[in-house]
């Protein structure tokens, strides 16, 4: 194209946000380079091999190491629409640093790439997004993390399997349209595994295979064959900025889809969190910038970011993040306490394996686990929270947990080398699959338990996608590369689905109606408002004597009501008999002659679901009726294996 038929004038920019932005009558493009000669930004017409206008960044445009040049229609254009319709409908752009083309970084949309799994003909570039974004009425839920429960998915693999029975399946619409299934399950927080731009595509390594001789073929070309990077960890070619276009039903604007998607989900009251891996060396303003936009323009609510390459007094300090929640490994509260920053209990909380293996372990009844899970299952902190999980993405799902006692990672092809060897699960006496009825009855304890203890533990629940209807990897610990009915979620009908998902949904019911099982401080384990009991007391099978024995695998756990709810609230006891035969347990007496109405026993499926109501101040209209003075219950029996759980009656 010659120079005079091109539509655009260009002039020095103003110091702001990098990447595209609109400024009045022009547009935006801001890029730094270190160590550059020569820079040039080009415009490409959508479709065209060839630049439009290639502009060269010379000293005019630059500050420091940066660049900023802003866009303009040319005098004399007919074109009737403004300069930002044109770029953004027309156009898309990329930079050239010392002859070498790049795209830009903080881009907003990555064309190339809109198709899932498919090595595309068209170029890699840079897409224009300017249009604005109509939020309504829409603000931050701020969700304090005591009341949180986090549900961890994969955007394509929630929805992909025909069982989902969405009309946009494995996309961010197809998630929209599960919103209503999530809301009545009881979640109101999800941490969504990578929905920035990554190349799923990778090349597979080469292993060295022996073929007989006979079987060789002397002309046979070899073909490359590559692997899908599902889960969207750990590739270098990554756009931070971008929304997954892969992932959109809208390949031209996944922008707005990903924007919509968020303001759905606040709008069901569920909170909205991303999980973010910064490749070792990237830019710390880079990472600063990316996790701002995201809070932005996206309205993102909170991340969970490897701190290893995101410094933990950025996340903590950073005016813009510091309002949103962060999930880290690891807090230095040292470290903050230094830099004048204090605890953020609303903000900060600790995402790491410790609960999970812990509890894993007392779940299939190994010794001398006691005492560490008294700490797990209490732990709180007055300056920040805690995420607790049994499964994860990187691992067994819950079901597998206690179907297999060994990973079955062959179809990975990786001769089964790849993931993790401590899995601490217990397959009930049959590995995988099976239709022996007394092993299907002793998982579904197993689940039941795991559930419970989750749900029942002080902090964070966090639930994997596809565990409350008892899906499977098929004892795939570390199925990063399947793209298939392995990491597809199977939304399965079966009765033990049915069962399974309505005993989830009771439990967060139970969790919600209970505020001593979601304090937002410490735990003392003494009487220091003189209610009593202590806000929380141990116990093993005699009321009172906590047995943290080696061989010990019994524990009880009162978390006394008297300090919450303006000391109304109700008494949680809580008997975990994880040894292999029934045990007898004392129960603890309750001041004012109350005493204990079982609610839950995992051995039996036992449910009461009348217990499940909001405590609520009572309405002082209304006239009180005398209550019958409680039965009183001394001692009870659990059976192996098993939890019961009172509530004060």
């Amino acid at each position: 194209m010659n120079k005079e038929i091109i539509p655009f004038e260009y002039s020095t920019g103003i110091s702001q946000a990098f990447g595209v932005t609109k400024v009045p009558n022009g547009v935006q493009f801001s890029v730094y380079l270190l160590h550059c000669s020569k820079c040039f930004l080009k415009l490409y017409k959508k479709g065209k091999k060839t630049p439009a206008a290639t502009i060269e960044l010379d000293e005019k445009y630059r500050m420091g190491s940066a660049y900023f040049i802003v866009v303009k229609k040319a005098k004399g254009v007919t074109d009737e629409r403004n300069i930002w319709e044109i770029l953004e409908q027309d156009y898309e752009y990329l930079y050239e640093a010392d002859g070498a083309e790049f795209v830009d970084p903080y881009a907003d949309f990555i064309t190339g790439r809109e198709h899932w799994g498919q090595k595309s003909e068209d170029p890699k570039r840079a897409g224009i997004c300017l249009q604005e974004f109509d939020w309504g009425d829409d603000s931050p839920l701020r969700t304090p993390y005591s009341n949180l429960i986090l549900y961890q998915l994969h955007v394509r693999g929630y929805t992909k399997h025909n069982s989902s029975k969405v009309k946009h399946k494995g996309t961010l619409l197809g998630l929209q349209e599960k919103i209503s299934y999530l809301s009545d399950l009881g979640i109101n927080g999800v941490l969504l595994l990578p929905v920035y731009e990554f190349s799923e595509i990778a090349e597979k390594e080469k292993l060295p295979i022996l073929v007989p001789e006979e079987k060789k073929e002397a002309d046979a070309e070899e073909e490359t064959e590559y692997k899908i990077n599902f889960w969207g960890y750990g590739t270098e070619d990554t756009y931070y900025f971008a929304p997954k276009a892969a992932y959109a039903s809208n390949k031209q604007n996944p922008s707005e889809e990903f924007q919509a998607l968020v303001k759905a989900f606040h709008k069901a009251g569920i909170e909205v969190l991303l999980d973010i891996y910064f490749a070792p060396g990237t830019n710390l303003f880079l990472m600063t910038d990316c996790l701002r936009n995201w809070v932005i323009k996206y309205h993102v609510d909170g991340f969970r970011v490897n701190q290893d390459v995101m410094p933990s007094l950025t996340l903590a300090s950073d005016p813009i993040l510091s309002g949103v929640k962060i999930l880290g490994n690891y807090w230095d509260m040292g470290l903050l306490h230094q830099a004048m920053i204090s605890g953020q209990k609303n903000s900060l909380a600790e995402y790491n394996d410790g609960y999970m293996n812990e509890a894993r372990k007392f779940l299939k009844s190994d010794e001398g686990m006691v005492e560490r899970m008294v700490h797990y299952f209490s732990r709180n902190s007055g300056e920040y929270s805690f995420i607790n999980f049994i499964t994860n993405v990187n691992g067994f799902t819950l079901m597998d947990l206690v179907s297999y006692d060994i990973k079955h990672n062959e179809e990975n092809g990786e001769s089964n080398r790849d993931g993790t060897e401590y899995n601490y699960s217990w397959n009930c006496g049959f590995e995988g699959k099976t239709r022996k009825k007394n092993i299907l009855n002793r998982r579904m304890v197993q689940l039941r338990n795991a559930l419970l203890m989750l749900m029942t533990s002080q902090g964070t629940p966090m639930l994997l996608a596809g565990d409350e209807l008892g899906n499977t990897q098929f004892g795939n610990n570390n199925p990063y590369c399947q793209d298939n009915q392995v990491t597809w979620i199977q939304w399965s009908r079966s009765a033990m689905a049915k069962m399974l998902h309505e005993y989830t949904k009771n439990l967060i019911r139970f969790r919600k109606c209970f505020k001593v099982l979601r304090q937002d401080k410490p735990l003392r384990m003494m009487d220091y408002l003189s209610c009593g009991l202590p806000d929380l007391s141990i116990h093993g099978t005699e009321a009172w004597r906590a047995d943290f024995s080696n061989y010990s695998r019994m524990l009880g756990m009162l978390y006394y009501g008297g300090y919450v709810a303006r000391g109304k609230g109700r008494s949680i006891y809580i008997l975990y008999n994880m040894y292999w035969e029934a045990k007898s347990f004392d129960l603890p007496d309750l001041p004012r002659g109350h005493g204990w109405k079982v609610v839950i026993d995992t051995y039996d499926n036992n449910f009461d679901a009348t217990q499940l109501y909001e405590e609520k101040k009572p309405d002082k209209r209304i006239p009180r009726r005398k209550k019958p003075q409680a039965k009183l219950i001394r001692k009870t029996v659990v059976a192996p294996r098993s939890i019961v759980v009172f509530v004060e009656d």
